[in-house]
């Protein structure tokens, strides 16, 4: 199941895309579920969002099952695309359908630095004895097939792949035991960065902001996978390439601190909701491509390209900011 933000004519759905690259509006589906199939105290509109989704946990993924099923047995006896309730939900690729990053608006934005045993030692520092977490802002992410922009501003841009979390459950003093029971799904994402704003003295503080917060620096997507499909997140393997040349590749049991350590550690004094996203972290890079390697270097042009195991592949072009106006 992989659950996806998109535009049709400009008008915003939430829904799922079929391994047959067909997209569901869920909202609409399911009102037209139980119109066909009426059940006592159901609420069609269930799905009218992401965070309604994940609010719903596991009855969300099974109602979702139970719509699937019923769309191929209305196929099977010659349906056509046209919901009970006269309104279409399902849509093909070709009629203009554009992904949107799966994140919901105002969304808090977690990423984690210097958290895989990999990255701590090709920058030569000690392994953190805590999570060790940055925040990012809406301004800063794009979604599929939207662009990275560089930015004249910085001199160094990096990117890093990372594996995502998103929260299902709204928790504070969450402990690690119960930590997972607040995850819906996972998702990619992309973490850019610009090395020489990050860093802009030697051996001085890192600049956070400027590093990482600038407007189209985060590519998240192309979809959440929710989690019980997922399993064991540890280990997936995860591979980062640009251009076609592969920069990081290791798997999640890389990883120093786990979702329940990360999520334990946040929620001692912040209460997370459905719809946060904590970002974990990037593996060290592949030989000729470690931190701070000019290799590393993005350039406009460049064709950024991650896969993770059990959640998908994200693709996402780089090219400059337009020079501002007179």
């Amino acid at each position: 199941m992989k659950l996806v933000h998109f535009l049709l004519a400009e008008q915003f759905h939430f829904g799922m895309v079929t391994d047959q690259n067909e997209y569901f509006d869920l909202d609409t589906a399911c009102r037209d579920y139980y119109g066909v199939n009426p059940v006592k105290g159901a609420d069609p509109s269930r799905f009218r969002d992401m965070r309604a989704f994940f609010q719903g946990g596991a009855e969300s993924v099974e109602i979702t099952t139970k719509i699937l099923e019923y769309v191929d047995r209305r196929r099977k006896m010659g349906w056509t695309p046209r919901a009970a309730t006269g309104a279409r939900f399902l849509f093909k690729p070709e009629e203009g359908v554009r992904l949107l990053a799966p994140v919901i608006s105002g969304a808090k934005i977690f990423c984690l630095s210097m958290n895989s045993k990999s990255h701590a030692a090709e920058m030569k520092r000690p392994i953190p004895d805590r999570p060790y977490a940055f925040t990012r802002f809406f301004n800063s992410l794009v979604g599929p097939g939207e662009p990275l922009v560089l930015h004249a501003a910085g001199t160094f841009p990096d990117v890093e792949l990372e594996l995502a979390a998103v929260i299902g459950l709204r928790g504070k003093h969450v402990t690690a035991a119960r930590a997972m029971e607040h995850v819906a799904g996972y998702t990619i994402a992309f973490d850019m960065g610009y090395r020489d704003l990050q860093y802009p003295t030697a051996g001085g503080p890192p600049d956070w902001v400027m590093g990482k917060g600038f407007d189209a620096s985060m590519a998240v997507g192309p979809w959440i996978v929710p989690k019980v499909e997922v399993g064991e997140p540890y280990p997936l393997k995860m591979e980062l390439k640009v251009g076609g040349v592969a920069r990081q590749a290791g798997d999640t049991s890389d990883y120093v601190f786990r979702i329940p350590q990360v999520i334990e550690h946040l929620t001692k004094g912040i209460t997370l909701e459905p719809g946060d996203l904590i970002s974990l972290g990037s593996l060290g890079g592949l030989p000729g491509f470690e931190f701070g390697a000019e290799s590393r270097r993005l350039k406009p042009g460049d064709a950024i390209e991650g896969t993770i195991e059990k959640i998908g592949r994200l693709m996402i072009p780089v090219k400059a900011e337009a020079p501002p106006p007179p």
